[in-house]
């Protein structure tokens, strides 16, 4: 089964008679062909919203190497056969493919099928999901008909009074008085004369006590339904026929043979199916490109955290790198670096800042936590990025303290409001520009290992057949 899956996406297409017409190769990395039918489906997958003109063709061919040559280093790295991989893969392969390996005008046939014989059979009235209590009397005698009629009569004025029909059969059903869910009920499948006291109720009424061939019947309908339109009850359909029937059995059957037909096998049944299951990639080139997009992604992913992700998670050496290019990073005009602290009166500040004196910044937050400790003294603010930096515009009391701009409206509880910090205009230190310098550092990485692929395999793009490929959305 392994070496199906590797032929599958090392020689996709490759079969003269699955071959596609008209479908040249538009790069090749590392040995492995692109077709044109492989781009576009990507190309027009990923640029939706964008104005497609032939730049944007090769500037999207330059994207598309670099995730391929990733993809390639990623199954050089064995990451394609691995146990966690190849199950997650084969999980999503499968659950995809089940729509190219059955028979859909077949499903769909017999779903209309089914929706035109239920309206017939159940007809204007509907169904009624009925509760039935019968009653009879436990001897041929007046003394005991009369017994029967009082006990069907308390049953009656109990459930009027809204108490619970299945309550009710613990404490009555005996011998003599039974109690019967009957379910989904059409009219026809009732005696005439239930039928009719039947369907002239709504959902939740119950009937008065009446005899019917010497048994004392109380009805209740628990819910009313009608058929509506196929597209109303479609869901349900679909769900009884593949969990009610062998429908998809049938149409899998169906599909496959259609398959076996179509390319020539010697092979029915069961057998083209798994001819059908193992060719699928080839045989249709839409569930191709659907099956190769999250097999590659799937690679992307894991050699994408190797490679980028977890050396961007190594905080020194992303210092190492920021240091080194410090002068790339700068503010775009002077911001405060500190903390808004909220107190009860100035007093508690003054105590909060002397605390602070001589504390290195990162510590700030720890010390100012100590006044905190028995009783909530002093609220504290530490920017939007919860690094100490505040830029203009983005606090009200930072503007008004610091930049002597707008007003603000004192914290309730915590009346005086002051800062400890300095206006700074470039970064001091990493940290200063928050989740920037680790977007950058990843895209350093990023167009590094680039550099290193782009080295390290042979590819080629091919201008003329790129010209080929549809602008069409």
């Amino acid at each position: 089964m392994r070496r199906i899956v590797l032929l599958v996406f090392t020689a996709l297409l490759s079969l003269p008679f699955y071959a596609q017409a008209d479908d040249p190769v538009v790069m090749s990395v590392n040995g492995y062909d692109v077709k044109k039918s492989e781009f576009e489906y990507f190309f027009k997958k990923n640029n939706t919203d964008s104005v497609v003109t032939k730049k944007t063709i090769k500037q999207y061919a330059d994207l598309y190497l670099n995730f391929k040559l990733k993809v390639q280093a990623a199954i050089d790295a064995g990451m394609d056969r691995s146990e966690s991989f190849l199950s997650e893969y084969k999980m999503y392969r499968n659950m995809q493919a089940k729509d190219y390996l059955i028979d859909n005008e077949f499903i769909d046939k017999m779903a209309h099928d089914a929706y035109d014989k239920s309206y017939k059979d159940v007809g204007p009235d509907g169904l009624a999901y009925v509760l039935l209590i019968s009653s009879v009397p436990e001897e041929e005698t007046q003394e005991a008909e009369d017994a029967c009629t009082e006990r069907i009569y308390s049953i009656y004025e109990k459930l009027k009074d809204g108490a619970d029909f299945y309550a009710l059969a613990q404490e009555y059903m005996n011998d003599y008085t039974d109690f019967s869910e009957l379910g989904w009920m059409m009219k026809e499948q009732l005696a005439e004369e239930i039928g009719d006291i039947v369907f002239e109720m709504g959902p939740g009424q119950v009937s008065k006590p009446f005899f019917f061939e010497g048994t004392a019947v109380i009805v209740k309908v628990k819910n009313r339904r009608f058929i509506g339109s196929f597209e109303s009850e479609k869901n349900e359909i679909y769900e009884w026929i593949q969990n009610g029937t062998d429908y998809y059995d049938q149409a899998r059957m169906r599909k496959a043979n259609d398959y076996a037909s179509r390319f020539g096998w010697d092979v029915h049944d069961d057998d083209a199916i798994a001819r059908a299951d193992s060719l699928l990639e080839e045989i249709e080139p839409e569930f191709g490109n659907i099956s190769r997009e999250y097999h590659d992604g799937l690679l992307l992913f894991e050699i994408s955290s190797k490679e980028i992700w977890d050396k961007a998670s190594d905080s020194e050496a992303m210092r190492s790198w920021f240091e080194a290019n410090r002068k790339s990073f700068s503010f775009k005009e002077p911001c405060f670096k500190g903390l808004v602290f909220f107190c009860p009166d100035e007093d508690v500040f003054n105590q909060v800042k002397k605390k602070l004196e001589g504390v290195e910044f990162s510590e700030w937050v720890n010390k100012a936590v100590d006044f905190n400790k028995e009783n909530v003294k002093i609220r504290v603010m530490r920017g939007s990025s919860g690094n100490g930096i505040f830029l203009k515009g983005q606090n009200a009391y930072v503007d008004k303290i610091v930049f002597n701009t707008g007003e603000y409206e004192p914290m309730k509880g915590f009346p005086y409001v002051n800062v400890v910090g300095k206006v700074i205009k470039n970064p001091e230190n990493m940290e200063d520009m928050g989740g920037q310098v680790t977007d950058a550092y990843q895209n350093y990485l990023e167009q590094e290992w680039i550099k290193k692929l782009r080295k390290q395999y042979k590819y080629k793009i091919y201008n003329k057949a790129l010209k080929k490929v549809s602008l069409n959305k």
